[in-house]
């Protein structure tokens, strides 16, 4: 009988560890999963890049309204409109920081240098376009590393169901949907 209690001691002492590493794993897992609700966007925020926010409800307008402007070869409409809404967010924030606002007209004289005119077919797309000529202000005054770096310094939410940013290629792409796949490619 001692043996069999010294076994089931022993057996017990065996499991403890490893017990305790399962639950630890799980309890590492739930701090983790803690961590990421925390840094997403709400289900009803598209993105979030600083104080510059837009909402499901604004990028799915903007879907609905300039779907047949955006024409990609790797990339369906809606993570086109994804990608713009997103650069549109991140320009908007790094003019901010830089204190540099811009007029309308300086707004209208960027979309027409940038050949960004065919988004005044509506007043949607026109207002997408506006907010996109800040990132076009800022890659103008800016050399290339510097913003690099500007962009990499931004916390960009995008939420899941468009897509992950790449800030390397100033991108959203992806999707958690298997129903859009990305066809690009990372690099």
């Amino acid at each position: 009988m001692t043996t069999t209690s010294s076994s089931q001691s022993t057996s017990t002492r065996g499991r403890r560890p490893r017990n305790r590493r399962v639950l630890g794993a799980l309890a590492a897992g739930v701090v983790a999963l803690t961590g990421l609700t925390g840094c997403l966007p709400s289900s009803g925020m598209a993105v979030q890049v600083g104080d510059q926010r837009v909402s499901m409800d604004t990028f799915e307008n903007d879907v609905e309204a300039c779907s047949a402007l955006a024409n990609s070869q790797t990339m369906s409409p809606r993570q086109v409109i994804a990608t713009t809404v997103t650069q549109a967010a991140v320009g908007e924030e790094l003019l901010a920081r830089s204190g540099r606002t811009l007029t309308t007209s300086q707004r209208d004289a960027l979309m027409h240098s940038n050949n960004l005119t065919a988004l005044n077919a509506s007043p949607t797309c026109r207002q997408l376009g506006l907010r996109l000529t800040s990132l076009y202000a800022v890659v103008q005054g800016s050399d290339a590393d510097t913003l690099r770096r500007q962009v990499h310094s931004l916390d960009v939410q995008v939420n899941p169901r468009l897509g992950g940013w790449y800030p390397d290629q100033l991108l959203v792409a992806g999707s958690s949907s298997l129903s859009s796949l990305w066809a690009g490619s990372r690099a």
